[in-house]
């Protein structure tokens, strides 16, 4: 090969180079993104988003009952990696809801793919708990449903579940 010839092919292989350098950073990307166990996407997100106006119906629906919900947990776990929800909900004049079928999505920020679904029971007048796989420390978003009879309550709320009792 002569000297002329090396040179002309010095400019192709430098840019095929720096295109397979490009390819293998975005496989490494790819590979490392949908591994990673703190990733996570809105299950049906995009039916969410198409039924937008129904949401905001519910939420408007569930402001106008004026019912307040509070959420505590056992910073103790038991043998079986869960521990005590509680849920506490009052109406719009303090009075416990009472008889309502209560249900939380529960799921770790940390961990947004880990989802639980909890059917709460009423263990005295407007208190409902549960023994809920919460075995992670830290911040915990609780999406809480309570019907009784044509009322509907829904409402976000964030949880810290603590260790350190």
């Amino acid at each position: 090969m002569t000297t002329a010839t090396k040179r002309s092919l010095r400019w192709p292989i430098a840019i095929v180079g720096i295109i397979a350098v490009h390819a293998t950073a975005m496989v490494a990307v790819i590979a490392i993104a949908t591994r990673n166990p703190s990733f996570s996407v809105e299950p049906d997100h995009y039916q969410k988003a198409l039924g937008w106006d129904r949401l905001a119906a519910r939420k408007q629906a569930s402001a106008l009952l004026g019912w307040r919900a509070e959420v505590t947990s056992d910073a103790r776990l038991d043998g079986n990696q869960t521990r005590r929800l509680e849920c506490r909900i009052v109406d719009h004049d303090g009075k416990p809801v009472i008889g309502a079928t209560v249900s939380i999505l529960a799921f770790p920020h940390a961990r947004g793919e880990e989802r639980v679904q909890m059917d709460l029971r009423e263990t005295e007048a407007g208190v409902y708990d549960v023994r809920a796989p919460m075995a992670r420390a830290g911040l915990w978003e609780l999406r809480l449903s309570a019907l009784r009879g044509p009322d509907l309550f829904t409402t976000t709320l964030m949880h810290t579940a603590s260790t350190h009792p």
